[in-house]
């Protein structure tokens, strides 16, 4: 074993064979175990690893949720469905999400088929920045740095996370809920967008970082009608789901975000909404957008920055 890397929380030690890699593999739609190499000790008992060993997913994976994986007192892994608490405070060691569709292969979008997001795939020490590690998928921009991107469009109820499946989509006219709780915002402009991610550890994305964790979607198509909803494999709905299984990519929402300039970033907007068919795509943009704009068809993706063992 070559560990180089070890994070301590909540009692509990994880060692790995690959800093590059959670520890966590995904070798199927529902297949997810502990890498060969990895060693984990809580409060004091360790439990390795010397082989790839499958989690046990006692009753099924459910479409759209969020997984913890923790070790039962025998050394065998397991994985649970969360509940509303954020799973690193409650001592889960690593998670993943099982998403509506597979991720795109090519540049087709995805399957529409429920599957295990491999990019979702987070531990103690491999995983977002943001306090909550929940619905978010690792995205390359390239020369090797990485970001974690939202895997759905903001919910309106915010507060009970950014990026869940089946959750009313914020904009214009679904307004998001206010970040003090007192009701909701009166418009979901640029500056209302930015204070709802960094009150949740996350910020806007930027023009690369969107053009990165769009690609694989079906270029110049979008949806016929507005879904509401997240998530939604309806209306054609696989056509926008990314390499990086970023679903709604493209052709349901414009996205809020920036333009990247590391000094003065300007407001933008990313993807094309419903409204604009073959418009939309991974590379449709608008790095100049009116930052007070507030409309039916104009959405925000959050992202955060990438913690890698040290």
């Amino acid at each position: 074993m070559t560990a180089a890397a070890a994070v301590k929380q909540h009692d509990i030690t994880i060692e790995r064979a690959d800093v590059a890699a959670p520890i966590l593999y995904v070798s199927a739609k529902e297949v997810v175990g502990i890498r060969a190499g990895t060693v984990i000790r809580i409060g004091g008992t360790a439990y390795g690893f010397d082989v790839d060993t499958p989690l046990g997913l006692a009753g099924g994976l459910v479409s759209g949720h969020d997984y913890g994986v923790g070790i039962h007192e025998d050394g065998k892994p397991f994985a649970t469905v969360l509940a509303p608490a954020n799973p690193l405070a409650i001592g889960f060691v690593a998670g993943f999400h099982f998403a509506p569709s597979g991720c795109a292969e090519g540049t087709e979008g995805g399957d529409g088929i429920p599957s295990i997001n491999p990019y979702s795939a987070w531990d103690l020490a491999f995983r977002p920045t943001c306090p909550d590690p929940r619905g978010m998928t690792l995205v390359e921009v390239g020369h090797g740095r990485l970001f974690w991107e939202d895997i759905y469009l903001l919910a309106a109820d915010h507060l009970q996370g950014t990026s869940r499946f089946d959750a009313t989509i914020a904009d214009g006219r679904d307004l998001p809920e206010r970040i003090d709780c007192k009701g909701r915002y009166a418009r979901l402009d640029h500056a209302a967008a930015a204070e709802i991610c960094a009150h949740h550890g996350k910020r806007l994305i930027g023009a690369e970082e969107a053009f990165a964790g769009a690609y694989g979607v079906k270029e110049r198509c979008s949806r016929s009608t507005d879904p509401v909803k997240t998530g939604s494999m309806a209306d054609g709905g696989a056509r926008f789901v990314s390499r990086r299984g970023v679903i709604d990519a493209t052709g349901t929402m414009w996205q809020r975000g920036t333009d990247g300039h590391p000094d003065d970033p300007r407001a933008s907007i990313f993807g094309g909404s419903w409204i604009d068919g073959s418009h939309a795509g991974s590379r449709c943009a608008n790095l100049g957008s009116w930052a007070g704009n507030s409309h039916v068809n104009l959405g925000v993706r959050a992202a955060c920055d990438h913690m890698g063992p040290a």
